[in-house]
């Protein structure tokens, strides 16, 4: 297989973002990274296979015409390139989690213990439980409040307080 970069330039982020995802979805392609040229000029450079990336560059081009007219600069394809196209990136911007720092707070309290009531408790239960095992013990429920049909657009929320309204009769 023959290596390609595909580049384009977009006045403004949003456009950038576009470009980017239309071609990482359109092609198997990846994205080397982004430089800011200047004047809200932005530069995303990909590689891949030719025709990968020649298919990535004709369907970016063609979305960030639709968000609105000026906001491509320009695209371009290379393939098999001489150079490497990385030395023309200052750094490459990628998405890196963040890490979250956890920390420990221990609080003593001299109380005694909260007894949860039933329906605490059943909360406690319906919360540890997947949405679909929710719905599947909502539509074994007679006269259940919500239609069997909606069952499967009802978030979690509104089944537990659904069944609980349903298993707890008193309290």
């Amino acid at each position: 297989m023959s290596e390609a970069i595909g580049m384009i330039e977009t006045k403004g982020l949003l456009a950038l973002i576009e470009a980017t995802d239309t071609m990482l979805k359109s092609s198997e392609v990846h994205c080397l990274g982004t430089k800011q040229v200047g004047g809200g000029v932005n530069t995303v450079l990909i590689s891949g296979d030719v025709a990968a990336v020649e298919t990535a560059i004709q369907a970016a081009t063609a979305s960030v015409q639709c968000l609105g007219q000026g906001l491509l600069t320009a695209a371009h394809v290379i393939p098999r390139p001489n150079i490497d196209a990385s030395a023309f990136i200052d750094e490459v911007h990628k998405v890196e989690q963040k890490k979250l720092v956890e920390e420990k707070i221990e609080i003593k309290v001299d109380a005694e213990p909260i007894e949860f009531g039933p329906k605490e408790n059943l909360r406690q239960e319906l919360q540890q439980m997947k949405v679909t095992e929710l719905r599947k013990l909502a539509k074994e429920q007679v006269n259940f409040s919500i239609p069997q049909k909606n069952l499967h657009r009802t978030n979690k929320e509104k089944l537990i307080k659904a069944l609980i309204d349903i298993l707890i009769i008193d309290e």
